[in-house]
C-alpha cells in the first residue's frame, strides 16, 4: 500500500503553522501528528495526577492510562509481559539504567561495536575508570556489517559479561544482523543490550524472537513525544539490577535503616513520571500501526533512492554506508571534498528553509578512526514527498558544483 502524503502531511499540525520548509532531521528527532499532542494534552486538561499513589479518581484515571500506555509498548515490541518495560526519558537514560544497574567487578568485559552512538559508548568508557571493567570493540567492516566469524572468535578467546551494540546505526542507516549477533554472544553467556532508537519506525522489533536481554529506545524518533524513551528488559535480567534511583515510588515499605524494593518495573521508575509523554508514545505507536512499519519503510527507501542517485553523479561525493539505498535506510549522509557541510547546512537552512543535520552526529570515535571530517545526513521521515527531495536536489548541486 502507498502512504497518502498530502492527506498524511494534514495530520502534522506543524506544516499548517510554519511557512514551507523541508524538514530532513528525522534521525534526530521526528515531527508529532496532532493525535500525539492532544494524547498529551489530554492528561493535563482531564487528569492531572500521579499514579499509583492516590485514590481519587485523577489519580486512578491516570494509573489506567499510564499501564495502558505500557502495555501498548510492550505489545508493539512483542513482549509478552508489560512488566518488562520500564519508562526512561530516552535511550540515553535506558542504557545507563543497566551501566548503573549491574554489579560489575574489575576484570569484567564489555563489547561494542567500533560505530556506536555516544549514548552506547561513554557509559561503558566510565566504567573503565570507575570499576576497571574491560572495553572492547568489534569492528564494522567495509560493508557495513559485522563479519560474524570475527564476532565470534573474540567472544570465544574472553568471556565478556556485556556485549552491546546498534540495531541501525545514525550515522549510515544500515542494520547489523542483530538476531545473528545476539545468538553468538548469549552462546558464550553475555548479556544483551540492543540499542534500537533509530529502528522503530522502519523495523518490526520482536524481542522475543531477537532474544536479547535488553532493548532500549526513545520516542521522539518515531513520532512521539521528546522526554520519553523506553527500556525492555526480560524479567530475570532485571531482577539482577541495582535501580539507579531512589526515591518515591521504588519501595513500598522503609524505615530509617532500609527499604523494600517496589516490584519491577516501579522500581526503576523513581519519582512522578513523564505521564504526557507516556500518553503520547501510544498515540504514536498507534499512529505508526495505522499508516504500517512496512509502507513507512518503502516510502523513504523510495525517497533516498532518487537522492542517492542524484548525488551519485558527483564525482566529489561519498556517501557513508552502503551503495544500495535499501540498505540506508531513511538516511543519506555524505561527504563532499574541500566543502564545509557545517555552513552549507546554514544556508540550506537561512536561504531555502531545508533542515539538515551536519556534524559528526554524536559518533565522534568513529569519525575519527576513519579520519573523516563532519557530514551532511539528509534523514527522512514518512511525510516527505518526492518534490522536497528533488528540491533538495535542485539547491544542493548547483551548491556543490558552484564551491
Amino acid at each position: 500500500m502507498t502512504i497518502n502524503i498530502s492527506k498524511l502531511r494534514e495530520d502534522f499540525p506543524v506544516f499548517k503553522n510554519n511557512k514551507k520548509f523541508t524538514y530532513f532531521d528525522n534521525a534526530c528527532t521526528s515531527l508529532r501528528p496532532r493525535s500525539v499532542i492532544e494524547a498529551m494534552n489530554e492528561y493535563y486538561e482531564l487528569h492531572p495526577s500521579c499514579h499509583n499513589r492516590t485514590l481519587h479518581s485523577f489519580g486512578v484515571q491516570t494509573t489506567k492510562k499510564f499501564e495502558g500506555a505500557r502495555k501498548v509498548v510492550s505489545e508493539f515490541i512483542g513482549a509478552s509481559n508489560p512488566k518488562e518495560i520500564i519508562f526512561t526519558r530516552n535511550t540515553t537514560e535506558a542504557i545507563n539504567i543497566i551501566s548503573k544497574g549491574i554489579n560489575w567487578q574489575s576484570g569484567d568485559r564489555i563489547l561494542t561495536s567500533d560505530m556506536e552512538h555516544n549514548s552506547n559508548l561513554l557509559p561503558w568508557q566510565f566504567l573503565v575508570k570507575e570499576k576497571g571493567v574491560l572495553l572492547n570493540h568489534f569492528e564494522i567492516n567495509d560493508q557495513y556489517s559485522v563479519n560474524l566469524e570475527e564476532f565470534e572468535k573474540i567472544l570465544s578467546e574472553n568471556k565478556y559479561k556485556l556485549v552491546s551494540f546498534h540495531h541501525t546505526s545514525n550515522v549510515t542507516g544500515s542494520s547489523l544482523p542483530v538476531k545473528e549477533l545476539t545468538e553468538i554472544a548469549k552462546k558464550y553467556g553475555a548479556l544483551v543490550l540492543i540499542d534500537c532508537a533509530q529502528a522503530m519506525t522502519t523495523s518490526t522489533i520482536n524481542v522475543e524472537e531477537l532474544n536479547a536481554d535488553f532493548i532500549a529506545f526513545s520516542f521522539h524518533k518515531c513520532l512521539g513525544p521528546s522526554g520519553i524513551g523506553a527500556l525492555y528488559g526480560k524479567i530475570d535480567a532485571l531482577e539482577q539490577l541495582t535501580p539507579m534511583l531512589y526515591g518515591g515510588e521504588t519501595v513500598i515499605d522503609s524505615t530509617y535503616e532500609s527499604c523494600t524494593f517496589s516490584e519491577i518495573p516501579y522500581r526503576f521508575e523513581a519519582g512522578l513520571q513523564n505521564y504526557s509523554g507516556a500518553f503520547g508514545a501510544r498515540a504514536a505507536i498507534e499512529y505508526i500501526k495505522s499508516i504500517g512499519i512496512s509502507n513507512i519503510s518503502n516510502h523513504i527507501v523510495k525517497l533516498n533512492s532518487i537522492l542517492t542517485e542524484a548525488l551519485l553523479k558527483e564525482d566529489r561525493v561519498t556517501i557513508l554506508g552502503p551503495k544500495d539505498p535499501p540498505l540506508r535506510g531513511g538516511i543519506v549522509n555524505f561527504l563532499v571534498e574541500g566543502l564545509d557541510l557545517g555552513q552549507i547546512s546554514l544556508i540550506l537552512d537561512k536561504s531555502h528553509r531545508i533542515m539538515v543535520r551536519s556534524g559528526v552526529h554524536c559518533c565522534h570515535s568513529w569519525y575519527h578512526k576513519k579520519e573523516l571530517k563532519p557530514s551532511l545526513r539528509v534523514s527522512l521521515g514518512p511525510y516527505n514527498t518526492e518534490e522536497e527531495v528533488r528540491h533538495f536536489i535542485e539547491v544542493i548541486l548547483p551548491i556543490i558544483r558552484f564551491f
